[in-house]
Order: C-alpha cells, then structure tokens, then sequence
C-alpha cells in the first residue's frame, strides 16, 4: 500500500491542486495519504476538502491528519515538501525592506534578498524532515515544492542520503505559452487575476509539440521544440519580433534577442534574477508595463480560493480531480503503476554517470528531463548548454552556493557574500547600501532564523 505524506498539507488550496492529480490515477486507487502540518485549524480545513474529494471520486483512498511529523512520515513511500515558514508576514519584509534601498522585487522567491532569506527560513525545517526520514522511511523519495527550489533541493543533496528531486511546473507552463504564441496552442495568459491562477494549473502542453531544456531551475532554457517533427527554433528565434509577443512577455523577449535562447520562467519573474531589467521604477515600467504584485495576488488569490473551498466543502459545488501542471502526481504514479513517463526535475548535476548538463558545476543542481518508471529517476545527460546561457546561470549558481554554506554551516557571512552577489542587488546597491539592507533584513526576521542566534 503506497503512503503519501504532505508535510505543509495546511495550505489548503497546494494540497487540493496535488490531491486532484493523485486522485486521477487509477494505480493510487487504496493508496494512503497522510497530511501533516503544525497549524490543527489548517489542517482539519485540508483534511475536510481532501475526504470530500475521495467521496466524490468514489475512491478507496486513505486520508489521515496529523500534527506529529515523526508520526506522518513513518512508513512513507513519498514526502513532499510544501512548507511556507512563517506564511506571508516575513514574505512581505522580503519585498519591503530590500525596496526602501532599490531593490524592487517582483517576486522575491529565488534569487535576490527575498530569495535568500526564505532560503535561511526554509533549509533547516527541511533538514529537521530529513533527519527523521533517515530513521523513519529511509527508502521513500523526498519531493521538495518549496522555495527557493534550487538551493533547497542542493542542500538536501549536500546534507542527507535520502534520495531527492526539486519539482516546479514552470518548464510545463512555459512551453504551453511557447505552443501559444507560435500559434501550435491555446494563447496562455500571464496569472494575473485569481481565475487565470486557478485555470494556469490545468493548461497542458499540446501532444504534437516535443520539447528539450536544460539549466537551472527558474532560468532553464529550451534547447529543442518540434511540432509534428518539425524543428520550431528557427520560428521560436523570430518571435521576438512580434508585438504581441513583446508586449505579453518583453523580458524573455530581450533576452531572446540578446542571448539567442529561451528561458523560463514568466518574464516578470525572470527580471528577478537578471540583471538588466530593474535598475530603478523607469526602466522596471518599460519592460514590465502591466507590472503587478505577487504577494497582493497571492492575497486575492488565497481569499477567492477560501470562498471556492467554502462552497466545495458545502456540497454547492464539484472539486476537479484531473492531471494538472504538478510533476509529482506523474513521478509518484509512474514508480507505483510501472508506466514510464517523462518529468522536469532538479537534481545532483553530477550523476554516477557523468554530468548531466557538462559546463555548469559539478556540485550544483540542474533542472533536466528526467524519465520515470518502476525503477525511479532516470535523468537526462544533456550536453553542453549554449556558453552564453551557462554564464547567465553560473550567476545565480553563485549565489545559490554560498546560501548553502550559509544554512549548513550556521556561516551569517556566507549569507551576506550571497546577496552582495546577487545579480539585482548589485545592479543597484553599493556595497555599504547592502551590509544595511542585509542587517535589517536579519533583524526583522531573527524571530524565523533560530540557528542564528548566536550571531
């Protein structure tokens, strides 16, 4: 019997998008999925939605709830990661502090000051999750979702034997909005409303379009594209020269131009981790002229969902149980059915045999096809990425590195290093301006970082 255990199942409307895809599979029909959070209001909220989703798939699944995390990950075969330190308070001193110093930040979840700091908050709690897996379901594979996925996902490599893998959607999403715009798909709309959320997760890449990609996760980079065999690079490289296309997503557009490549994720995303695009307010508004807040939308989004969730738990109206744009539900069904399929994940570049992407470091992680089966992971040896699109992520490779060290060895400094290296940063802080930025940001947030308090 297959055990699923949710460590962060309390964020209600992740757990019904992951349960839905679960629940589509026939071979996890009688499967058991634990769902734990340190949060008991939010996770009776979670539990209630996700019985109500196996009544009406009229399925043999067993749900349980649990705030004892020893207790959810005993006998496990899988455990994803879900977890939010904190929910949105230190996420909104993640925007606010760096902006009174210039740093303006669209999303702050991968790079930059946000980045970093939710990478301090997020690392040890997933180190505390390893430890007990170590003892309690040594043989499960730990499925990490939370953020900043890169250096989570390293440091969950560097630090236990637990096998791991990184899953985020944005190499699905961005090739359903490449299919779009080359006019082999659905047109897909930037998230920029709570109903274009919610309809994102179960867009799906058309059948026709077969794909490749390499790189780091959230700065990926599409190496092939084909409709019906039919090699669409060259159009791909053209597209820049739309003005829809500019207007949609002028970020990814220029560095299209410039680099010659493609890259994930949404344009307003990838200026967070560039640093060409957010100088000062001027230049942000040129290339982002339909700029919006993500904490805001997350908000909007958060309370349309609750009012959803109100009337699913009502009985007023249907949950959707189908695949969507979640990677694990596909994993976890191809080990557990035997059918083989094909994800993107991050994992070790350095594989037993060789490196899967061989001019990025041997110690870092890379987001690669991964094929699944029976037998587990399978990932991908890509060669070479174009040298250009391997500096660019050497970049944030840097950056990701030292916040390792940092959340490993207790090493405040390393964490300092990290973000006077950060490419957006140092676009727009001097050196004095990011020792402040990083010592408000520390204090504000001590409260989340208890392995510094000796510092």
């Amino acid at each position: 019997m297959t055990q699923i255990t949710i460590v962060g199942a309390g964020s209600v409307m992740f757990t019904r998008q992951i349960t839905s895809a679960l629940l589509s599979y026939p071979a996890l029909d009688g499967a058991v999925l634990v769902l734990m959070d340190i949060d008991s209001q939010v996770l009776k909220r979670s539990f209630e939605l996700v019985t109500r989703m196996i009544e009406q798939a009229g399925l043999r699944v067993q749900v349980m709830m649990t705030t004892d995390r020893r207790k959810a990950l005993t006998n496990a075969d899988f455990v994803i990661n879900a977890i939010q330190v904190g929910g949105l308070e230190p996420w909104r001193l993640d925007m606010d502090i760096p902006a009174k110093y210039g740093v303006i930040q669209e999303v702050g979840d991968t790079m930059g000051p946000g980045g970093i700091f939710r990478a301090l908050r997020h690392i040890p709690p997933m180190l505390s999750i390893l430890r007990d897996m170590e003892i309690l379901c040594p043989d499960a594979l730990f499925i990490n979702y939370a953020n900043p996925l890169a250096p989570l996902t390293w440091a969950a490599k560097d630090y236990s034997p637990v096998k791991s893998v990184g899953l985020c959607y944005g190499v699905r999403y961005t090739v359903a909005q490449l299919a779009g715009y080359l006019g082999e798909g659905d047109w897909v709309e930037h998230p920029s409303t709570p109903e274009r959320w919610q309809r994102l997760m179960y867009h799906e890449v058309p059948e026709h379009i077969d794909y490749e990609f390499a790189g780091i996760n959230h700065m990926t980079w599409i190496t092939r594209m084909t409709a019906n065999g039919k090699d669409l690079l060259p159009k791909l490289r053209e597209m820049a020269g739309n003005p829809k296309v500019y207007q949609a997503d002028a970020v990814r557009c220029e560095v299209l131009k410039f680099f010659g490549h493609w890259c994930t994720e949404n344009h307003w995303h990838c200026s967070d981790y560039l640093p060409y695009f957010r100088k000062n307010e001027a230049m942000i508004n040129h290339f982002l002229p339909q700029r919006w807040n993500l904490l805001a939308l997350e908000e909007k989004v958060h309370a349309a969902g609750e009012a959803e969730i109100d009337a699913q738990l009502a009985g007023s109206q249907k949950i959707v149980i189908a695949p969507n744009m979640l990677n694990a539900p596909k994993l976890i069904n191809a080990m557990v059915s035997g059918d083989r399929t094909r994800i993107n994940g991050n994992v070790p570049n350095h594989q037993p045999g060789g490196l899967l992407v061989e001019n990025l470091p041997e110690n870092c992680v890379v987001e690669v096809p991964i094929q699944v089966d029976a037998r587990g992971l399978q990932p991908q040896q890509m060669g070479r990425l174009p040298m250009q699109c391997a500096s660019l992520n050497k970049t944030n490779i840097a950056v990701q590195e030292l916040i390792v060290e940092s959340a490993l060895t207790h090493n405040l400094d390393a964490a300092r290093y990290a973000l006077s290296l950060d490419p957006v940063t140092a676009a727009v802080c001097t050196l004095e301006q990011i020792d402040a930025m990083f010592n408000e940001l520390f204090e504000a947030q001590r409260h989340w970082l208890p392995q510094f308090n000796h510092c």
